[in-house]
């Protein structure tokens, strides 16, 4: 044992801050990636981790695909290794965040690895997120999005069908963990069912998500999924009873730990992560999770929940104008995640979502001059000067409103696993605009299009049919 604390605080000794220098290796040795194996004796740690997240290894540990800036400003890489160093990485044993000295980090770790101490170690880059809002220019009855009677012209019924939910489920119990750039959690329509103890900024490292003066976004969507119903108060969320936790991620440079412990933060007390944010939608962006995302998504829906598994909503993206297919990004196509895409007031696909093969439902947007109504930061800050806008949208408003939908589910029926959920969803969506060329019908029978998977999500027709489900 005292062998092994002596050995661990050696390579500590190395690794932070890395001020012991090693001989420059050879470019060839920087580029060897991951070594990774179906043999136990080759990869005795990696082989026990899922064959996506081995993947994901082999993928982000190949260092030529990094700049040099990128490498000598990363201050912080992963590593697997049966020896402690630095902080756990949650979700993969053996697999730590370690704080390096940026310029010395890939021949230290390049020498750790010829030398059997480190399997396999990438860095963490910081990289931005792209949130799936679109803005245009343009309290109940103006939320046509929950009760579509022709208000603003579009097509009476062309929304989620969920008022008649709500006499006997309204989200009371599930918790709705908005992953974005903060959330006002002091906001009148926000805070009755406001969870403060599940909530964490993973910008600022505090527990408190309060967002800048101009990041309203997580806000907005806090208030599609659940701004407090029956309160003669501004709006209504879908789940108006539901809790709230808001953990901000995106208002600061993303990586693969920040990621990941936001979407694995306190997965047995929040029931659903919804997520309206993911990669550039502009055409030419093929990005996956990393290892450690991969790793929490796969404990999310595994562990999660009682083991019955976290539900995780997505934006399919906003770039159909790049002719950007939500296929490339690798979080909304994840098994584990739902993809929304977005239609309008007129039940047509909204002109910037992006089709996919991975879509599940879609939901009500903003287009054609009509947007969401819902909360913003109080006051002067935010997209207004007053506490609400008429005009949140694109497939983040569409995805929260997902959310607060299956907190009415999950209320119905908490039994439900994280696939039985997708089944419901899948079963009980409604097609809409019949007439367009996408639909089609699969393999099983089902009416299936690429732009609006499973067709637009009926709160009303979920519920019923959960009440009833015999869990797969």
């Amino acid at each position: 044992m005292r062998g092994v604390l002596i050995t661990a605080l050696f390579i500590l000794s190395i690794l932070a801050p890395l001020a012991n220098a090693l001989e420059l290796i050879s470019e060839r040795e920087l580029g060897l990636g991951a070594p990774l194996s179906d043999e136990v004796e080759d990869a005795p740690i990696t082989y026990g981790f899922s064959p996506a997240v081995r993947a994901a290894f082999a993928r982000v540990s190949d260092l030529s695909q990094y700049s040099d800036a990128e490498l000598t400003s990363a201050d912080q890489w992963v590593a697997v290794s049966a020896i402690p160093l630095g902080e756990d990485a949650r979700d993969l044993t053996n697999t730590w965040i370690v704080d390096v000295e940026p310029a010395l980090a890939p021949a230290k770790f390049a020498q750790l690895q010829a030398d059997g101490i480190v399997e396999v170690a990438y860095p963490l880059i910081e990289r931005d997120a792209s949130t799936k809002m679109i803005p245009n220019d343009t309290k109940f009855s103006d939320q046509w999005h929950l009760q579509n009677t022709g208000q603003t012209g579009g097509t009476t019924g062309e929304d989620v069908n969920v008022t008649g939910v709500w006499d006997n489920y309204t989200g009371a119990g599930v918790v709705i963990g908005i992953v974005d750039d903060g959330l006002d959690w002091e906001h009148p329509d926000l805070d009755d069912h406001y969870e403060g103890t599940l909530d964490y900024d993973y910008c600022g490292n505090d527990g408190n998500p309060s967002p800048s003066n101009w990041d309203a976004h997580g806000t907005a969507a806090a208030g599609v999924a659940a701004a407090v119903g029956n309160n003669s108060l501004g709006v209504t969320g879908s789940a108006p009873e539901a809790g709230l936790a808001g953990l901000q991620l995106i208002s600061c440079g993303l990586s693969d730990s920040k990621e990941a412990n936001a979407l694995g933060h306190l997965r047995q007390s929040i029931d659903i992560y919804s997520n309206s944010w993911g990669p550039s939608d502009n055409g030419n962006t093929l990005e996956a999770p990393g290892p450690l995302v991969l790793a929490a998504f796969e404990a999310d829906v595994f562990q999660g929940r009682s083991g019955l598994g976290n539900i995780i909503t997505w934006a399919a993206g906003n770039g159909l104008n790049n002719n950007d297919d939500s296929n490339y990004d690798g979080y909304a196509n994840s098994r584990f995640t739902i993809a929304v895409a977005a239609t309008t007031h007129y039940g047509d696909n909204a002109w910037y979502s992006e089709p996919g093969d991975n879509i599940l439902v879609a939901a009500p947007s903003d287009g054609d001059g009509e947007g969401i109504t819902t909360t913003d930061i109080e006051g002067s800050s935010g997209y207004t000067n007053n506490d609400y806008t008429d005009n949140f949208g694109g497939t983040s408003s569409a995805t929260p409103l997902v959310s607060g939908v299956v907190a009415l589910i999950l209320e119905a029926n908490s039994n439900l696993t994280w696939r039985d959920l997708q089944h419901v969803l899948a079963n009980s969506a409604r097609v809409n605009d019949a007439g367009d060329g996408s639909w089609g019908t699969n393999g099983a029978g089902h009416d299936v299009s690429h732009k609006y998977g499973f067709g637009v999500i009926d709160a009303g027709a979920a519920v019923a049919l959960a009440l009833n489900w015999t869990n797969v």
